[in-house]
């Protein structure tokens, strides 16, 4: 699959000497597919319905937050991991460390082996500006 990125100025990173502005991609074209569509796709691969498939996607999301409250990782198989940090703001000692401390809780998703085995294959396509990107 070919990937679609834009290049991007953005300022000068504020600890280098030079604080020149630097150029990086981005991708572009990154719609979105929602559970009904996804459903349908797999369903096209398997024997299950379309129904089934969604039904189970959203319990999915139903249950993947409440075992990450209950401080479990969810890990799916190849396809990899979920689990939860906290972002915090620090404290001079670390008996001042709270749940008042705590400003945020942050998902992260961990890609399996097979997951990133696929992704290696990717191929680039430069577009110009935006013109070439729908969004």
């Amino acid at each position: 699959m070919t990937v679609k990125y834009k290049v991007i100025k953005q300022g000068g990173n504020r600890l280098s000497a030079a604080n020149k502005d630097c150029y990086y991609a981005h991708a572009c074209d990154r719609g979105k597919i929602g559970l009904d569509k996804l459903a349908e796709r797999m369903s096209r691969r398997c024997t299950l319905s379309k129904g089934d498939i969604y039904a189970t996607l959203k319990e999915l999301t139903d249950i993947i937050p409440e075992c990450l409250l209950e401080n479990q990782s969810v890990q799916l198989g190849d396809l990899g991991t979920f689990s939860l940090s906290l972002s915090s703001q620090s404290e001079a000692k670390a008996e001042d460390v709270n749940w008042r401390s705590i400003k945020k809780v942050n998902v992260q998703f961990r890609a399996g082996k097979d997951v990133k085995e696929q992704l290696k294959e990717a191929t680039f396509k430069k577009v110009k500006d935006s013109a070439g990107c729908s969004k």
